[in-house]
């Protein structure tokens, strides 16, 4: 049976600080994706972005899902007068007694 390795504190220390700086960066990552950024942050940002796999990654999932938005048709929601003019006549041509209450 082998011992466990036990990591020394500065190595925690490290991938906690990298933890922080990613959830610091997220918000940085999503406003460079909507071209939000100016000068030296978005240089830091694009560098970092550059850099990191993961960081990367989450700017290519927020591009195919804008893009994505992007090519969708447009959907407006259905007015409340258009919804209530169906469902009355809906229940003018529904059969006598198959009304149900409350609709």
């Amino acid at each position: 049976m082998r011992k466990q390795r036990v990591p020394w504190p500065v190595q925690v220390w490290a991938e906690c600080r990298e933890k922080l700086r990613h959830v610091r960066l997220r918000g940085d990552v999503e406003a460079y994706a909507d071209g939000q950024l100016r000068g030296a942050h978005r240089t830091r940002v694009a560098a970092h972005v550059g850099a990191c796999w993961a960081c990367s990654g989450s700017l290519e999932l927020l591009q195919l899902i804008k893009a994505s938005l992007r090519r969708s048709p447009q959907r407006t929601p259905v007015s409340l007068a258009a919804a209530r003019v169906r469902r009355f006549a809906h229940q003018l041509t529904a059969p006598p007694g198959s009304d149900r209450p409350g609709r």
